[in-house]
């Protein structure tokens, strides 16, 4: 058929936003910040959902710690890295290093850099305006096949399937990969959301002035 599903891209980034949402739900005691999950529309007609959220927040940017973008989870099985798109932007690398470490895993920088992927996702509206943004992915180094193999993989749906009919559910997808990826985002979040500290941009980066400039009219 010609209707566009987008199975793993990304109803698949819509139901870890769910499990992560409802993991938090069922915490004993609530983190001392709130933490907003947002499933905004219209990213491919150039971010409109987050873009209205990012100029109409719900709570005040300068309240606002972290964005994590969640695009679509890893149907490729477990993985000995994590990719962080935009790596070396934000201290929120650190958060990432940090929950890796408890799974043995690496974290490693957008293999991709030239395809500007980090200017092309929902965090990215939120990058704009100062807020410090995460945009993590899938890693790149399969622990069942190597690093060939996954790229392969992502090499075979990035022509064949991504933005295509043919993004559709497969019975044959190995999730454990995307359980271990959940798992380190909840990580990440959570930490985000018990401390009381501001991660920031790192010096130099372009979202730095926009953040320093909010928060200095939050005081």
């Amino acid at each position: 058929d010609q209707i566009y599903n987008g199975a793993l891209d990304n109803a698949s980034g819509v139901a870890g936003l769910l499990e992560l949402a409802k993991a938090f739900a069922a915490l004993d005691r609530n983190p001392a910040r709130s933490v907003l999950f947002l499933a905004v529309t219209a990213e491919e007609q150039g971010l409109l959902g987050s873009q209205y959220y990012a100029t109409h927040p719900v709570y005040p940017l300068n309240q606002t710690v972290a964005a994590i973008n969640l695009d679509g989870l890893n149907s490729f099985g477990p993985m000995r890295d994590i990719t962080v798109i935009g790596y070396g932007n934000s201290e929120l690398d650190d958060y990432v290093v940090q929950a890796a470490k408890t799974q043995n895993r690496a974290v490693r920088p957008d293999p991709e850099p030239e395809k500007g992927f980090y200017f092309r996702s929902d965090h990215f509206s939120l990058a704009k305006v100062g807020v410090p943004a995460l945009d993590p992915d899938a890693g790149t180094n399969s622990v069942q096949h190597g690093e060939s193999w996954a790229r392969q993989q992502r090499d075979e749906y990035t022509a064949q399937r991504y933005h295509k009919p043919a993004d559709e559910y497969d019975p044959a997808w190995d999730l454990s990969g995307a359980v271990d990826d959940l798992r380190l985002f909840f990580r990440v979040g959570y930490r985000l959301a018990n401390e009381a500290t501001f991660p920031n941009w790192r010096a130099g980066t372009e979202f730095q002035a926009a953040r320093d400039a909010m928060m200095a009219g939050a005081r």
